[in-house]
């Protein structure tokens, strides 16, 4: 996976402490029982570690989802 995902994965597990086992790309945030503030929290982790933002951060999304976006992201700010 990309460096997004990893991070993304990173924070889920040591910040959330959410189980590894459970941190898949095909795993929606709603499974991971993130409520909405985590969400934010998570938005705002992201937009630090890689320096761009993701405000397209929903319950229904999945881990490979907000990679992606925040992929996306990453090669916008760079052009």
């Amino acid at each position: 996976m990309s460096e997004s995902y990893g991070i993304i994965r990173d924070c889920l597990v040591s910040e959330f402490e959410v189980s590894p086992e459970l941190v898949r790309p095909d795993a929606a945030l709603a499974s991971l029982a993130l409520d909405s503030l985590a969400l934010v929290e998570l938005s705002l982790m992201v937009e630090e570690r890689l320096g761009v933002t993701v405000t397209d951060i929903r319950p229904e999304c999945t881990l490979g989802e907000l990679a992606a976006f925040a992929d996306a992201a990453v090669v916008g700010a760079a052009r």
